[in-house]
């Protein structure tokens, strides 16, 4: 072990320039996709809005009790058999209304607020929902609009771009990592053909490697966290002053940006180790 660290920290002094590389290209991909993780769970609420039909937030009267609500929302389901109507529970709206709005969290909190009751009426037909205006039941009704349905495919769109653009950079960074080894087996195969001459173990000769690309690894996943967390907090001074929430990277996202960054070049060298022993040995 102490052999393996030692050559190791050898070679990636050797190597430095090419090392930095390796673990700036490793960083910025994982970086990405954290930061991309924290936005996607951010915009949850807006991502679900994305579906075919478009779901109309109606607020009822507070005065109704749950048995006219439930008359009411029956003679809706009869009178609009096209409709979907769901009833939003008081925790539900709560949890809305801490995510989107954490002012009211002091209102909301409490348990003093009365809110009023909440149902979500899906339809593709926008222009129905006039029945719903002027109704003695009926407090307000949403956005009549297919803003939502936009905004929805858009936060979906914006998730599945940032996926693929740090899976095909990740690829590349393996890549790279692949190639990095590869290259130092072939600058050092006459010390290897000698080690394996004389009785060496694998282990032994694989060791420096990976922990010359593991020690990038850590290296890369530090600089990784560090970017998704600068960058996430930059987004939340911009959106606090909005009202909205934060964007929180969460400790499981940094959790897989480390495992994520240590494991792929561990991974990509010790695949190419073996490939190397096993034509080693073939020849």
């Amino acid at each position: 072990m102490q052999h393996a660290l030692n050559e190791g920290l050898l070679l990636l002094r050797q190597r430095a320039g090419v090392s930095a590389v390796l673990a700036l290209a490793l960083a910025v991909p994982i970086a990405l996709a954290g930061l991309g993780l924290a936005v996607n769970r951010w915009l949850v609420p807006v991502a679900e809005l994305s579906g075919t039909e478009n779901s109309i937030a109606v607020l009822l009267h507070p005065k109704l009790d749950v048995d006219e609500r439930q008359r009411w929302v029956t003679a809706q389901s009869t009178a609009h058999p096209d409709w979907t109507i769901t009833e939003v529970s008081p925790e539900e709206l709560v949890r809305r209304l801490r995510r989107w709005f954490p002012y009211l969290e002091d209102l909301v909190g409490t348990g003093d607020a009365s809110m009023p009751p909440l149902i979500e009426v899906a339809t593709a037909d926008l222009e129905s929902l006039v029945a719903l205006e002027g109704q003695p039941e009926v407090l307000a009704v949403g956005p009549q609009s297919s803003v939502q349905q936009l905004l929805g495919q858009v936060a979906r769109r914006l998730s599945w771009t940032v996926a693929i653009l740090s899976a095909v950079l990740l690829a590349a960074a393996v890549l790279l990592a692949v190639v990095w080894v590869h290259l130092e087996l072939y600058r050092h195969s006459d010390e290897v053909t000698i080690m394996r001459l004389v009785g060496a173990t694998e282990g032994t000769i694989r060791g420096p490697f990976v922990v010359a690309v593991g020690v990038s690894g850590v290296v890369a996943g530090v600089v990784a966290v560090g970017g998704s967390l600068a960058a996430a907090d930059r987004l939340t001074r911009m959106v606090t002053v909005l009202g909205l929430p934060e964007v929180v990277v969460t400790p499981g996202i940094v959790a897989m940006q480390l495992i994520v960054a240590i494991m792929l070049p561990v991974a990509a060298a010790a695949f190419t180790l073996s490939r190397h022993a096993a034509e080693e040995f073939d020849g």
